[in-house]
C-alpha cells in the first residue's frame, strides 16, 4: 500500500494512505515530508479522535505554509559584492526572506549575521561593517550593489537608497556602485556561479578592451583588478572628452553670440530710431520755412498791390497835381 508522508516528529512519521487514512510509522528516517512511501505492515492506527487532531493539525499548517508562502513571495533580488558576494531575496516590504552565499567569502559574512527578517538597509549596512572587520573592505574599495526587480516595490529602492547614503557617511573613501539587471542576466550569471553585478562588469570591461577568464570572477584579486583597470579606463575616456569638447565653451560662445546680436539689433534700432527723429525734425523745418515763404510772399503781392494803385502812390498823385497846376496857369 502506498501513502504520502504529511508529518514528522522525532521517532513518528505520519502519513496518509491512498484510502485517505492517516498511520503513524515509528522510526522512519530518510523520508520528507510529501514523499510518497511504500507501507508494510508495522504501523500503527489512529483512533478515531486522534484521526481528526491529525488531520486538523494538518490542515492548520497548510494554511500556515501558504499565508506564508504568499508574505514571501520575492520581490527583488539583491547582490551586495565587496569581496564576499552574497544574494538576498527581499518581499514587497524590503524585508529579507533569504540570504545565500555566492563563493566562500560570503559564506563567512553569512556565518555571522543574523538576518532573516532583517530590512534590506539593515543588512547591507552589517554586511559592509562585517567586511571590514573581517578585512574584505578596506579603503578606495568598492561595494556594488545589484538589484534585479521582479515585481514593482517602491520600498525597496528607497531602503536600498537609504543604506547607500549610510555607508557614505560612515565610510567617505569606499566607492560604491548601484547596478540594476533582470531575469535572464541573473540566470546566465547563476549559470556561471557569479552574481550579475560582476558578469556586468565583466561585460562591460570587455567591451573596453579588459577582459580576464569567467572562472576569474570570484577571485577577489582578479575581480579587483579587472574593477580598477576597468574604473580607470572610464575615467581616461571621460578626461579625453572634456579636452576633445571643454564644458560650457559652446555655451559660452553662443551666448556672447547672442549678446552681440542683441547690441547690434540695439544700435540699429537706437540708429533708425535717430534717423526718423531727424527726418520728422527736417520735415519741421522744412514745413516752418514753406509758411515762411508763403507769409513773405504775401507781404510782397500786398506790396506790389498797393504800388500799382494810383490812389496809393504818392509820387503819381503829386506829379498829376504839378501838371494840372501849369495847365491851369496857361
Amino acid at each position: 500500500m502506498k501513502a504520502v508522508v504529511v508529518q514528522k516528529e522525532k521517532n513518528k512519521t505520519y502519513v496518509m494512505t491512498e484510502k485517505g487514512e492517516f498511520k503513524c510509522l515509528k522510526n522512519l528516517q530518510n523520508v520528507d515530508i510529501g514523499e510518497t512511501i511504500e507501507l508494510n505492515e508495522n504501523f500503527v492506527a489512529f483512533k478515531p479522535i486522534a484521526k481528526i487532531l491529525i488531520a486538523a493539525s494538518i490542515l492548520l499548517a497548510l494554511i500556515f505554509t501558504i499565508i506564508n508562502f504568499k508574505s514571501a513571495e520575492v520581490y527583488a533580488y539583491v547582490y551586495i559584492d565587496i569581496n564576499p558576494s552574497i544574494e538576498v531575496l527581499i518581499d514587497k516590504n524590503g524585508k529579507i526572506i533569504s540570504a545565500n552565499p555566492i563563493n566562500e567569502d560570503g559564506k563567512k559574512i553569512l556565518k555571522n549575521l543574523s538576518y532573516k527578517g532583517l530590512d534590506i538597509t539593515t543588512f547591507i549596512n552589517q554586511t559592509v561593517e562585517e567586511s571590514q572587520k573581517l578585512g574584505f573592505l578596506k579603503e578606495d574599495d568598492a561595494v556594488i550593489i545589484t538589484t534585479v526587480p521582479i515585481k514593482n516595490s517602491p520600498i525597496i529602492n528607497e531602503q536600498i537608497q537609504k543604506a547607500i547614503n549610510n555607508i557614505k557617511k560612515i565610510n567617505t573613501n569606499v566607492q560604491i556602485e548601484t547596478l540594476k539587471s533582470n531575469e535572464t542576466q541573473r540566470e546566465e550569471a547563476k549559470k556561471e556561479k557569479v552574481s550579475p553585478g560582476r558578469l556586468i562588469i565583466w561585460q562591460k570591461a570587455k567591451e573596453e578592451g579588459i577582459e580576464i577568464p569567467k572562472d576569474k570572477l570570484n577571485n577577489s584579486e582578479s575581480f579587483k583588478e579587472l574593477q580598477q583597470a576597468y574604473t580607470k579606463k572610464i575615467k581616461e575616456k571621460e578626461i579625453e572628452m572634456k579636452n576633445f569638447n571643454p564644458p560650457n565653451k559652446e555655451d559660452e560662445k553662443n551666448y556672447d553670440n547672442k549678446n552681440k546680436s542683441s547690441n547690434s539689433s540695439e544700435i540699429k534700432n537706437k540708429s533708425n530710431n535717430e534717423k526718423i527723429k531727424g527726418e520728422n525734425s527736417d520735415n519741421f523745418s522744412d514745413f516752418n520755412q514753406q509758411k515762411e515763404d508763403e507769409s513773405e510772399n504775401s507781404s510782397k503781392k500786398e506790396s506790389t498791390t498797393k504800388v500799382e494803385s494810383p490812389y496809393c502812390n504818392s509820387k503819381n498823385a503829386d506829379e498829376e497835381i504839378k501838371d494840372g497846376h501849369n495847365e491851369n496857369q496857361n
